[in-house]
C-alpha cells in the first residue's frame, strides 16, 4: 500500500505519534477522584490546568463577544490587525522591551507547532539540516520533517545524566556538531533552540542566546528561538528573550511565542513569529491560508491579551503561585519516594532519573518501564520521546490538577516498590 500515497505522506506516516496517541488513550480513561478513581492520571501531557476556573470564568464573560458580524466572513488570515498589535504590546511589556513589537513583522498560524512548520519550509529545503540541542520536545521533529522534509540533527547538551546535572550551554558542543553534521554531508541551515527548555526547565542566559547568535551569525544559518514559556519561570535566574540581546544577523534570528503554555490556553490553538526576514514573513503568511487562527478564537484572544489589568492582578499572580505549590508537591513527592531529579528554574515539568530501575540502561527497558507506569495508573512522558540520548529519564508535569499530581506520586511510589533497583 505504500504506492497508493506519496512519497512525502509515507515518510510522515513513518514517524511516531506517540504523545498524541497516549493523549488520547489516557484521555478516554481519565482519572477522577469520585467519577472514576481507577482512571489513569496524566503527567506526561503538559497543559496548565491550575488556573482551570479562572479561565472558565473569564471566557464565559467574553463569549458574548463572538457574537458579531465579523466573525462570519473572511478576514486577515495571517491575524487581525488589533490582536497582532496587542500581542506585540503585551510583549513589549512582560518581557521588558524599549518598544512593543512591530505588528508588521508578526504572523499568526494556529499553534507553535505550525509556526514550526512554516519556519522549516521557509529556511530549509527538503533534506537540509536543522540542529536542534537534545534531550528536547520531542514534536519539534516532527514539526520540521513530517512536511517541510528537513532533517532533524540531535546535538547532546547533557553531560553527567547518572548525577542529574545540567550541562552549561556550551557553543562549543553546537560548534562541534554543526563541523560534524557538515563532515557526514549535511546541508545545515539553522538551530531550532527552546527556551526556557523542555523537558529540564533550564533558562539560558543572556550570555548563552547571544553566543549563539554570534554563531549562527558567522555561519550565515538561522537561529530560530521558541519562547513558548517565556512568562512560566518560577523561581531565578530570571528570564532573557532573545528580542532583549543584540542581534548580529536580524534577518536570520526568529523569536516564536504562543498562548499555549504561558497563558494556559493550549485548545485556543495560536502561535506566532516575529522576524525581520520579510521575505521570511511574506511566505509564512501564504501558508497562513492552511492554517489561520479562527475569526472568533482571535476576537476572544485580542480581549484577553488587551486586559492588562486583569492579566497582572488576577491571572498572573494566581498562576505563579499554584505553579509553585504544586512544584514543591512534586518535588516533595519525589524525594520521598528516592527519585534523583533535575529541575531548572521555569516550566511545566521536572526532569526524574529513573535509572535506577533499568538493568541495562537500554530504550527497551524504558518502554518496559512506562508501560508498568501507565498499567498502574500513571502516563509520564519517557525520555526517548524528549529525544534524550540516555534511556531511564522521563519528564513529569506538575501543571495540572493538584489532587492528580499527589494521587500519580502515590501510585508512582507504589509501583516503582515492585521494581527492583539495577
Amino acid at each position: 500500500m505504500a504506492d497508493s500515497v506519496s512519497r512525502r505522506a509515507d515518510r510522515a506516516l513513518n514517524i511516531p505519534e506517540f504523545l498524541v496517541h497516549y493523549l488520547l488513550e489516557v484521555s478516554a480513561n481519565a482519572y477522577h477522584s469520585t467519577d472514576n478513581p481507577s482512571g489513569k492520571i496524566n503527567l506526561g501531557t503538559i497543559e496548565n490546568k491550575i488556573c482551570e476556573d479562572i479561565w472558565l470564568r473569564k471566557v464565559e464573560e467574553l463569549t458574548p463577544l463572538i457574537v458579531d458580524k465579523s466573525s462570519l466572513y473572511y478576514y486577515n488570515l495571517t491575524g487581525f490587525d488589533i490582536l497582532r498589535r496587542n500581542i506585540g504590546k503585551f510583549l513589549g511589556t512582560k518581557l521588558k522591551l524599549s518598544e512593543p513589537l512591530d505588528p508588521e513583522k508578526i504572523v499568526l498560524l494556529d499553534g507553535v507547532t505550525a509556526v514550526l512548520n512554516a519556519t522549516a519550509l521557509a529556511i530549509a529545503d527538503e533534506g537540509e539540516t536543522i540542529l536542534c540541542p537534545i534531550p528536547t520536545y520531542g514534536r519539534i521533529l516532527n514539526d520540521i520533517e513530517e512536511v517541510a522534509g528537513a532533517r532533524f540533527y540531535k546535538v547532546p547538551m547533557f553531560k553527567e545524566y547518572d548525577t542529574g546535572d545540567a550541562a552549561e550551554f556550551q557553543l562549543s558542543v553546537i560548534e562541534k556538531y554543526y563541523h560534524k553534521a557538515i563532515d557526514e554531508g549535511h546541508t545545515v541551515k539553522g538551530v531550532i533552540l527552546c527556551n526556557p527548555q523542555n523537558p529540564t526547565g533550564k533558562v539560558y542566559s543572556k550570555d548563552d542566546i547571544s553566543s549563539l547568535l554570534e554563531f549562527c551569525a558567522s555561519k550565515k544559518i538561522h537561529a530560530v528561538i521558541d519562547e513558548i514559556y517565556a512568562l512560566s519561570c518560577y523561581d531565578k535566574p530570571t528570564f532573557t528573550s532573545v528580542l532583549q540581546c543584540d542581534i548580529p544577523d536580524p534577518c536570520r534570528t526568529h523569536f516564536l511565542w504562543g498562548f499555549s503554555k504561558d497563558l494556559s490556553l493550549s485548545g485556543f490553538r495560536c502561535g506566532m513569529i516575529y522576524s525581520e526576514n520579510t521575505r521570511l514573513l511574506d511566505y509564512v503568511k501564504k501558508v497562513a491560508f492552511f492554517c489561520s487562527v479562527p475569526a472568533p478564537v482571535q476576537i476572544i484572544l485580542n480581549a484577553i491579551i488587551s486586559d492588562s489589568e486583569w492579566l497582572d492582578t488576577v491571572y498572573f499572580p494566581s498562576y505563579q503561585e499554584r505553579q509553585r505549590e504544586n512544584f514543591e508537591i512534586a518535588c516533595a513527592g519525589l524525594e520521598k519516594i528516592g527519585i534523583p531529579f533535575y529541575h531548572g528554574t521555569a516550566g511545566s515539568y521536572i526532569w526524574m532519573n529513573l535509572t535506577k530501575y533499568l538493568s541495562n540502561k537500554t530504550e527497551e527497558e524504558e518502554l518496559a518501564l512506562f508501560h508498568k507506569l501507565l498499567e498502574g495508573g500513571v502516563y509520564l512522558c519517557p525520555g526517548k520521546e524528549m529525544i534524550s540520548p540516555y534511556p531511564g529519564w522521563f519528564r513529569l508535569t506538575f501543571t495540572t490538577y493538584k489532587d492528580h499530581v499527589i494521587e500519580g506520586l502515590k501510585r508512582m511510589e507504589n509501583i516503582l516498590s515492585t521494581c527492583s533497583s539495577a
